[in-house]
């Protein structure tokens, strides 16, 4: 009875600790429970939308336009090297146009809105083409212009939903934690539709049929662009900034100070190792859909049901994944968990390789393999979000968009080159997989092609392990540092401008005495420690705190009197002589960006005035970027300089 009570007593509890966070964040947290919801649930809606748009892609070992469409290798593998092309400069300008963007609904949410739709919108299309009719040349570039448009909108969509988290809080543990539930939530939608696509398509002619696609594309295009409203009109977002913050960020200056950020570079090296697995999603394709009828000798409507429970189980491999993943990462911390689901992920790989002959062994070590595979997926958005917080740590600025452009440039030639090396040469040439694809019905030709697959990808991961150990050094106590300095500057800004929210400068004051008394105490507790581990845990404690303590000295380097020097001599000059322009009030920008937003035609008329007074702003940050760097950089300077009168009135 007793056990039963304390049993009820703590689901009690926990539905009253709903309850009282629904609206309001716990303490030590930024988001209430409601947001985490409609992210989560809207996320189902956001995946169902990204996996069917998906099924249309430039490959030929895609069922779509390989088996329904019937379009050979290597005419889809030079399309889609075009379109990698294109894609990059695409890439670019979304970056660009993301980094720029200051709308009361935040960076990211508005994406969501206005990308989604047109994406279902597309898929439908696509579906209900006349493909039965149509010639070879027809099929080929009606696939390749609906991938295109779909490459306009649904990055942008896709970026929103998954970029959107790591802005709802500052905070890094509460950051994973909303990533691994919404995770656990919509990983409901691949296993739907892991289910549901094969299952259909079974009564439809097969995934091999255009007949079934007819059903699937728009059913799950346009409920998921409807479900995944839901977190655009239910959550909001946070970054520490400034309150007279503008996110102006000139294009090549975007591009230069992401390329500075090491951390970014090492996971962009990491990606372009791991891109050599670009093949091995095939295998399962090849063993559970050609692979189970050729086998267990099915028939079509069979197959579609077979595959749809077995990539059903597979996507359940991600369940034990996600209710790990706190505890993994709070016990071993990021850099360590990439360590271990690399490792993980080659061991289950090489079980794949030694399995071939064995169908059910080889579903085993690839449910292992989505086990491992799981944690890049939780891991990548919070070790993304502790990266940016770096860069703005280090720069000044938020680069969500163009932080990872300049990179992007030397991985889109790694990427076309992969995928050239992968599909064309061995795919293709060595394999001779060409238009033949029921000849993958045949284990004599299934089983070379994927073992190449298999140790092609085992290549990719080892070698990424190189870049990423010995490059990537950020700690989780050296984020919460930078976290620590981001408010101190936010705070610092805000009291120059008189823009001070209630409590905000008490608590930074709190937080840079606490780092005060933890330094010297940690300092200590290093000096009297007598074991290696115990020394490694407290260098790290003293090198993050040491960070925001010396966040008071930070104009006292040489580097930063080079830097005042070099300001000061550019402000002695005013700014129409040094760029022939005037500079604008932001009376109009203030005054559009405080219009009412409660009905459509408010929001239409102050959207209207925040493009009209943008355009004077955009341009003069444009032509005076220099300037008005150097006159922040004096103004922070000068509350540097009074940095102990400042703290001081809060004690």
């Amino acid at each position: 009875m007793n056990e039963k009570t304390g049993v009820a007593g703590k689901v009690k509890n926990a539905l009253g600790g709903v309850k009282r966070h629904w609206k309001t964040a716990p303490d030590g947290r930024y988001v209430p429970y409601s947001e985490i919801a409609a992210y989560s649930f809207g996320g189902i809606g956001s995946k169902f939308l990204i996996n069917t748009v998906w099924t249309i892609s430039l490959s030929g070992t895609s069922l779509l336009a390989g088996s329904a469409l019937n379009l050979e290798v290597g005419d889809l593998t030079r399309l889609n090297i075009i379109a990698m092309v294109f894609n990059y400069v695409l890439n670019t300008l979304r970056g660009y146009i993301i980094d720029n963007t200051h709308s009361s609904k935040g960076k990211f949410r508005p994406y969501l809105l206005y990308m989604g739709v047109p994406s279902a919108f597309l898929v439908t299309v696509f579906a209900f083409l006349p493909f039965e009719t149509m010639s070879y040349s027809a099929k080929l570039y009606s696939l390749f212009a609906i991938y295109m448009l779909l490459q306009v909108t649904n990055p942008f969509y896709d970026q929103a939903y998954t970029t959107l988290v790591q802005v709802m809080s500052p905070n890094s543990t509460e950051r994973a934690d909303i990533i691994t539930f919404s995770t656990f939530v919509n990983s409901l939608a691949p296993s739907i539709t892991g289910f549901a696509f094969p299952a259909i398509g079974g009564f439809f002619g097969g995934l091999d049929h255009i007949g079934a696609y007819r059903i699937i594309l728009p059913l799950f295009g346009i409920v998921g662009a409807l479900i995944g409203l839901v977190t655009y009109f239910g959550t909001k977002e946070r970054i520490i900034v400034a309150k007279d913050y503008v996110p102006k960020v000139p294009f090549f200056k975007g591009l230069m100070l992401g390329a500075t950020n090491k951390y970014q570079w090492a996971r962009s090296i990491q990606s372009w190792c791991v891109f050599l697995q670009c093949g091995i999603g095939n295998v399962t394709t090849w063993y559970f859909f050609y692979g189970i009828k050729d086998i267990l000798n099915l028939s079509d409507e069979q197959q579609g049901v077979y595959n749809g429970i077995l990539i059903t189980v597979l996507s359940m491999a991600s369940n034990p994944a996600m209710l790990a993943f706190p505890f993994l990462v709070r016990k071993m911390g990021k850099r360590n968990l990439v360590i271990f689901y690399t490792v993980g992920t080659v061991a289950a790989l090489f079980g794949m390789l030694f399995s071939l002959r064995s169908i059910w062994l080889l579903f085993a070590f690839i449910f292992i393999r989505g086990f491992f595979n799981t944690f890049p997926i939780l891991l990548d958005g919070a070790i993304n979000a502790d990266v940016l917080d770096y860069q703005q740590y280090k720069s000044g600025h938020r680069l969500e968009g163009m932080m990872g452009q300049l990179v992007g440039y030397i991985g889109s030639a790694v990427t076309i080159g992969i995928t050239y090396l992968v599909n064309t040469v061995i795919i293709q040439n060595h394999y001779g997989l060409v238009a033949n694809y029921n000849d993958l019905y045949n284990q004599s030709f299934r089983e070379p092609i994927s073992r190449g697959m298999i140790i092609l990808t085992i290549v990719g991961y080892a070698l990424s392990l190189i870049p990423f150990v010995t490059m990537y050094d950020l700690t989780e106590e050296d984020h919460e540092a930078h976290i620590s300095v981001l408010k101190i500057r936010a705070a610092l800004e805000d009291y120059a401008t008189n823009n001070l929210s209630e409590g905000q400068l008490e608590e930074v004051v709190g937080i840079y005495s606490f780092a005060e008394a933890e330094l010297e105490k940690n300092r200590e507790m290093l000096s009297a420690a007598k074991t290696g581990k115990e020394k490694r845990r407290l260098r790290k404690k003293v090198k993050a705190l040491t960070l925001v303590v010396e966040e008071k000295n930070r104009f006292e380097t040489e580097k930063m009197k080079k830097e005042i020097e070099k300001a000061g001599e550019l402000l002695s000059h005013t700014v129409e002589d040094l760029y022939s322009v005037s500079e604008p009030t932001l009376d109009a920008y203030n005054a559009a960006n405080a219009m009412p937003e409660t009905t459509k035609e408010e929001r239409k008329a102050k959207a209207a005035a925040l493009k009209s007074a943008s355009k004077e702003l955009d341009f003069f940050h444009k032509k005076a970027y220099d300037y008005i760097k150097a006159r922040t950089l004096m103004k922070q300077y000068e509350y540097y300089l009074n940095w102990n009168e400042i703290f001081e009135m809060q004690h």
